[in-house]
């Protein structure tokens, strides 16, 4: 089921990147790939026991000597699904590599994911998937992290931007660089690094890209570049963090920007009110909205949106809208007659505006 080909490829990459000897053994036990080449097609007694338990196995210096064709080391289970196909091992003194040896054994299940090891330009796609993914989730640790971007020879450093682009026309989004057969495309058509920037999709094609210090600032250039020339396309500048828990935090943020439609290029800092309204639960929400602009017909939602947007500026609204600054004024009088709020009177409009954004995060996706 694991080509020991293209095996073989990953575990040089790995052992030139991380410094550690690996190995990998099919679901026989026997060894198909490894950074020692004179091993290859012995039996790892060590991955016999991984098969049968389906655990982790450490093994010392001294314990080694027992176990036929094992060296001092951890081995992990491969899994699709339930099942373990194989085992990954990583040489050296349990004490030593057995965290890193958790992170390889991740790697390599992402690639047993797809039923086979990939190439190395596909393996290096799904880590960075992977590494967008637990962004997301606040999963990273800065050991994850470090180690992640070593295996797909990448280097982000502090201070990190985070930007998040989707389109418009597609939602559920899809991903707004056309998802190319070639994921290097997408840093090519950004005029990004790959050695310097991590671009991936979310699970519904929605692009994620972090970028570190100067390298940051030359894409938020270039992805506002992108939302003048192609008007179906939002991008959100999320801000710059100094270290990894503040880009957690940033990248939560953004998950509840998210479900704003974006329009053009948008700061993060500008959505303040937006996200803060977003950490409510769904019920509460809704009911808000419905107690609030309930009685409001589309019409009336429409023009306090317009209203709104132009800072209340009755002219201005009204050219927006294409009508009369009276019917503008009466349309306003009939928001207060059917909410009890005044628009025109600054306190009222203040929680007609929270609706309108409650009502904005409460519509499907």
């Amino acid at each position: 089921m694991i080509d020991g080909v293209v095996a073989q490829a990953i575990v040089d990459d790995i052992a030139e990147r991380l410094g550690v000897p690996v190995n990998v053994m099919d679901d026989q036990g026997v060894i198909i790939a490894s950074s020692d080449r004179s091993r290859v097609g012995s039996l790892h007694e060590g991955a016999l026991r991984v098969l049968r338990t389906g655990r982790l196995f450490a093994v010392t210096s001294e314990e080694a000597h027992a176990l036929r064709g094992t060296l001092a080391g951890v081995n992990l289970p491969l899994r699709l699904g339930d099942e373990v196909v194989g085992v990954v091992g990583v040489s050296g003194e349990p004490s030593i590599v057995g965290e890193i040896a958790q992170a390889i054994a991740r790697m390599a299940e992402l690639m047993v994911i797809q039923q086979a090891f990939l190439g190395e330009a596909g393996w290096h796609h799904r880590v960075r998937l992977q590494m967008v993914e637990d962004l997301r989730a606040g999963l990273l640790t800065e050991a994850g992290w470090r180690q992640r971007q070593q295996l797909v020879g990448c280097r982000v450093e502090p201070p990190y931007h985070l930007f998040v682009i989707d389109q418009l026309t597609s939602r559920p989004a899809r991903d707004p660089l056309d998802a190319p057969e070639d994921p290097s495309e997408r840093y090519r058509r950004l005029e990004a690094d790959e050695a310097e920037t991590i671009i991936a999709p979310d699970t519904k094609g929605v692009l994620w890209a972090v970028a570190g210090g100067s390298a940051g600032i030359a894409l938020r250039h270039r992805i506002s570049a992108l939302c003048q020339k192609e008007k179906d396309i939002g991008a959100l500048d999320v801000g710059h963090a100094d270290n990894l828990p503040a880009l957690l935090e940033l990248a939560a943020q953004a998950g509840f920007a998210l479900r704003r439609p974006l329009r053009g290029m948008v700061l993060l800092s500008s959505l303040e009110l937006p996200v803060l309204l977003a950490r409510l639960d769904p019920r509460t929400r809704s009911d808000a909205v419905a107690r609030i602009v309930g009685p409001l017909p589309e019409e009336l939602l429409h023009t306090l949106q317009v209203y709104f947007a132009h800072d209340r500026n009755v002219g201005d609204a009204a050219s927006a809208l294409n009508v009369h600054r009276n019917t503008l004024a009466y349309r306003l009088g009939r928001v207060e007659h059917l909410t009890g709020r005044d628009p025109r009177a600054f306190q009222d409009a203040v929680v007609l505006q929270v609706a309108l954004h409650l009502q904005e995060l409460s519509a499907p996706e």
